[in-house]
């Protein structure tokens, strides 16, 4: 099951749009479980994420959205985690750590050409 999680701004910015959001995607995904955060509960959420206001949209208890997206491209990014899909726009994860290579001998660098003879 998917959790969407609406973190309020601690300021109040844009609480009318989240709840319009959440709203509106209860009643077109009634499979996901929508959660609108009250400003007095986000703080620490906040805190956790290395946000300093918000809004933000976490799915899944993973930050997805810094700010409120249009409604088209949440609905597309809960059903990719949903679909278990990575996200093109999340991290690749780093490659395993390469076998330490053995050390080499140093380049010698090559000795400059000879100097043409001096004319007189």
């Amino acid at each position: 099951m998917v959790t969407v999680a609406f973190i309020a701004s601690i300021q109040g910015y844009q609480e009318e749009r989240i709840r319009e959001i959440a709203d509106r995607l209860r009643s077109d995904h009634p499979e996901w479980t929508v959660q609108v955060l009250p400003p007095d509960a986000t703080t620490p959420l906040l805190a956790k994420y290395k946000l300093k206001f918000g809004p933000a949209i976490l799915v899944n208890d993973r930050i997805e959205f810094v700010g409120i997206p249009r409604y088209r491209m949440l609905v597309e990014r809960v059903a990719m985690v949903a679909a278990g899909r990575i996200s093109p726009r999340t991290a690749a994860p780093s490659p395993p750590a390469a076998p330490a290579k053995p050390a080499s001998k140093p380049a010698v660098p090559a000795s400059p050409p000879p100097a043409p003879p001096a004319s007189e």
